[in-house]
C-alpha cells in the first residue's frame, strides 16, 4: 500500500500531539506510508528541521482570506490521498475543503478534554457549525481517548461506525541503570527522595498547587525534593519561589528547565506528580509510566483511561485535602527495580506501546 497522508496541526512545535504523531513518521513510512504535515499558523516550528531530516516536508499554510486558495493548490499539487486533521473544531473547515479537493478520506482527530477557550455565544454557535461539517465531510473520527470523543464528538460516539479512539503511542524503552550521583550533577540533594514533575511553566499544569503538596509532604514525612521539568515562563517561575518562601520549603525546589532525553530523570526520581488542570492523552504519564515510575495524578479523564491499563498511575482530584495527596505520593515512593520492572513490562502490552499505535493508524489508512 501506498499512501500520502498530510497532518494538519497549528504549527509543529514539541506539544504532545505532535511528538506523538512524529513518532510514527518512520514506522508507517516503512509500511508504504508517506506523511507530510501543514502548519495553520504559516510559522516555523521547533520539529520543522527534524521532520526535513525525516525525509519529510513542512507545508505553511497560514489561515486567512487566501487560505481556502493555497490549500486548495496544496491537495491538487501534491495528490494526498489522506488529510488527517488535528485541530479540533476547525477540523471541520478543513475537512470541507478536502472534499472540495476530492481527497478521498478525511480524518478528524480529537486530542483533548477540555476547551480552554472562551465558551462566548459567537463561539458557541461557530462550534456547533464546524461539528456539522465534521459530520458531513468526515471518513474518520478518531479521539486521543475516550473521553475526548465523548466530550467534542457525542456521548454515544460508540454508535458511529466512523468513530474510534487510539492511544498516543509510546516506543518501549529499555530499563537504565540508576547512576548514584545522577541527582548531586543536577544540583538535587540526593539524601531526599525526588518527586518529579514534566511540564511546561504554564497555568494549565499547575505549578502552584504542587508547592502546596511539597510543603504538606514536607511537614508530615520529611524533606523531599521537588524537580520541576519543562520549558521556564518568568512570571509563573516568580510566583512558584514566592510561595515556596512563604511555605519555607524553596530549599528543596529546583528547576531544571527542557532536558534533552527526559527518561533519564524519570528513570532517577521516586515518584512523578501531576496535577494539570486539564489534559487530553498527558505524555508525561505515559513516559513515565513506561519506565515503572509511580505517578500520582489530577483525575482527569485521559489519566483514568490510562491507569485502567498501567496500575503505577494513581490518581486522586485537586479538590481532595493536601494531606491525602501527600499520603497518596509517599505510599508510592520507591527505588524497589523488581517494582518498576513488572511495572515496565505491563506497559510492554498495553494500548500505548507506539507498535499498537502504528498499527491502528495503518488499518485506519488502508
Amino acid at each position: 500500500m501506498n499512501k500520502k497522508v498530510l497532518h494538519i496541526f497549528g504549527k509543529m512545535d514539541r506539544g504532545g500531539a505532535e511528538l506523538r504523531t512524529l513518532a510514527t513518521l518512520q514506522p508507517l513510512k516503512d509500511k508504504g506510508v508517506d506523511i507530510e504535515f501543514c502548519s495553520l499558523s504559516g510559522q516555523q516550528g521547533l520539529l520543522d528541521e527534524e521532520i526535513k531530516a525525516l525525509g519529510s516536508e513542512v507545508h505553511l499554510c497560514q489561515l486567512g482570506l487566501f487560505f481556502p486558495i493555497k490549500f486548495y493548490r496544496l491537495l491538487r499539487q501534491h495528490k494526498f490521498d489522506v488529510v488527517h486533521s488535528h485541530v479540533a473544531m476547525v477540523s471541520g473547515f478543513i475537512l470541507f475543503l478536502a472534499w472540495l479537493t476530492g481527497v478521498p478520506q478525511r480524518i478528524a482527530h480529537f486530542r483533548n478534554t477540555h476547551d480552554a477557550a472562551n465558551t462566548s455565544f459567537v463561539r458557541k454557535w461557530r462550534n456547533r457549525f464546524l461539528h456539522s461539517l465534521i459530520d458531513l465531510f468526515a471518513t474518520n473520527i478518531l479521539g486521543v481517548c475516550n473521553a475526548a470523543l465523548s466530550i467534542f464528538w457525542r456521548p454515544d460516539w460508540q454508535q458511529d461506525p466512523r468513530c474510534q479512539t487510539i492511544y498516543n503511542g509510546l516506543s518501549h524503552q529499555a530499563l537504565l541503570e540508576k547512576k548514584p550521583t545522577f541527582w548531586q550533577e543536577n544540583n538535587i540533594n540526593n539524601h531526599y527522595p525526588v518527586m518529579l514533575n514534566v511540564a511546561r511553566m504554564v497555568e494549565q499544569k499547575n505549578h502552584r498547587f504542587m508547592i502546596r503538596v511539597l510543603a504538606e509532604y514536607i511537614e508530615q514525612y520529611g524533606p523531599i525534593n521537588l524537580a520541576l521539568l519543562g520549558k521556564k515562563e518568568e512570571k509563573i517561575q516568580q510566583e512558584i519561589i514566592a510561595l515556596a518562601q512563604e511555605h519555607h520549603c524553596l530549599e528543596y525546589v529546583v528547576f531544571l528547565d527542557v532536558q534533552p532525553n527526559v527518561y533519564d530523570f524519570l528513570t532517577h526520581a521516586n515518584v512523578m506528580i501531576f496535577p494539570s488542570l486539564w489534559e487530553g492523552l498527558p505524555g508525561a504519564v505515559i513516559e513515565a509510566a513506561s519506565v515503572g515510575l509511580p505517578v500520582v495524578a489530577n483525575d482527569l479523564p485521559g489519566v483514568v483511561e490510562i491507569a485502567q491499563q498501567l496500575p503505577c498511575v494513581h490518581y486522586l482530584s485537586v479538590e481532595q485535602p493536601l494531606t491525602l495527596w501527600a499520603e497518596v505520593i509517599n505510599s508510592e515512593i520507591t527505588n524497589n527495580f523488581n517494582e518498576r520492572e513488572k511495572h515496565h513490562n505491563t506497559f510492554k502490552n498495553s494500548s500505548f506501546n507506539l507498535n499498537q499505535c502504528v498499527e491502528a493508524l495503518y488499518v485506519i489508512y488502508q
